[in-house]
């Protein structure tokens, strides 16, 4: 068995959710497609850097990423660091020629993005963005539907992230409330559900969005007596034209009162429907409008696919196909797939390409948001 050596940048959140999915991988695949070794693990601070590294099981910690990037023993980087972090460990890191796997989005702004794009032609690596929710087997069976035409030509689509977790006015600022950091909820939570339906219907054609700020000012989370400028959208709606002459919306949200984490689309064709909610993630659900219509509806309606933990193989064994599937399992299969194209030495996806597309239509949507008017999205090469 081939084996990778690991680094990771940032141990927040996303950090924890990776390595997690490095160790747990053998549970799930058996084999892996390879076989991962800890080696080193970033953060800001000496202290947090060890803790990260007892916790991770990781042989060594340094508050440098450029250790990670330079190092000899270290095959993958993990870009786990606030968007603003992104660029310089990146662009680092493709002229190390190591594989990368970078959470989303790729970059703090379209500059950074597009100086990733001149890089590529010389990248010789294999990288992913961690877009995640198109690991689900009910996300991969959408895809294979629309693969086999299931929809026909698209007419119309929507699709919505929304969270409630800011509508407290007092909640605290962090990273991604802030503009110099590279947030926003159109990054945040746009990111991901403007990446299923481009990936489910086509690239974009133009966009036109309008965006709102909730609390002009929240508490600093470092210093809760003073009061930091909101300067980032907290909620966003996008006009959306898609190939084929579709229309549609996309909806991301900080301010969703009664919400969770509510990922869902629903994409209408000529020869059928679809519909996904987070919430349920076992099941996707389906129109068939060639299905025949008869006295009483005849067998024509809405059905759900029990997509459940049905993945191929090996994945489907354990903890078994029929049991209900969870937010971090799409985490594992995502950074499976990716240590899979590692080693059969394929392309990985969503792809660094894919991911500088992804760039433009969110910093698309933000110009449209402070112009008022429509943008036109450049044409896939």
């Amino acid at each position: 068995m081939r084996t990778v050596r690991v680094g990771v940048i940032g141990y927040g959140f996303m950090g924890k959710t990776q390595t997690f999915a490095h160790k747990a991988m053998p549970f799930y695949y058996d084999p892996p497609p390879v076989e991962s070794q800890l080696k080193v693990v970033c953060t800001s601070r000496d202290e947090t850097a060890r803790a990260a590294r007892a916790a991770g099981g990781f042989e060594r910690c340094t508050t440098d990423w450029r250790d990670v990037v330079e190092a000899e023993d270290v095959d993958v980087v993990h870009v786990c660091t606030p968007n603003e972090h992104h660029f310089p460990a990146l662009s680092a890191a493709m002229r190390a020629g190591k594989h990368i796997y970078v959470d989303k989005p790729l970059t703090a702004t379209l500059e950074e993005a597009e100086e990733l794009e001149r890089l590529l032609p010389e990248y010789r690596g294999v990288a992913q963005v961690v877009l995640q929710y198109r690991f689900f087997p009910a996300t991969l069976r959408a895809r294979q539907l629309v693969e086999e035409g299931f929809l026909g030509p698209v007419t119309q689509f929507r699709g919505e992230y929304l969270h409630g977790g800011s509508v407290d006015p007092d909640r605290p600022v962090n990273w991604k409330s802030t503009a110099a950091a590279g947030g926003g909820v159109i990054r945040d939570l746009g990111s991901h559900i403007l990446d299923l339906l481009q990936w489910l219907i086509g690239p974009f054609e133009s966009v036109n969005c309008v965006s709102r700020v909730w609390a002009e000012d929240r508490p600093s989370q470092h210093e809760p007596r003073t009061r930091m400028k909101v300067d980032v959208e907290e909620a966003a709606v996008m006009l959306l034209r898609a190939p084929g002459g579709a229309i549609g919306v996309a909806e991301a949200s900080k301010i969703a009162t009664g919400t969770e984490d509510e990922l869902r689309f629903e994409i209408h064709g000529r020869h059928g429907a679809m519909r996904f909610n987070l919430m349920q993630p076992n099941y996707l659900e389906v129109y068939d409008l060639r299905s025949p219509e008869g006295d009483y509806g005849g067998s024509r309606g809405w059905q759900r696919i029990s997509a459940v933990q049905k993945y191929p193989g090996s994945g489907g064994v354990f903890p078994g196909p029929k049991c209900n599937i969870g937010w971090i399992r799409a985490h594992i299969h995502c950074l499976y797939s990716f240590l899979g194209a590692i080693a059969d030495g394929t392309e990985a996806h969503p792809s660094l390409a894919e991911g500088i597309r992804l760039q433009r239509v969110l910093e698309s949507a933000r110009s449209s948001a402070e112009s008022g008017s429509w943008v036109e999205l450049p044409r896939p090469a």
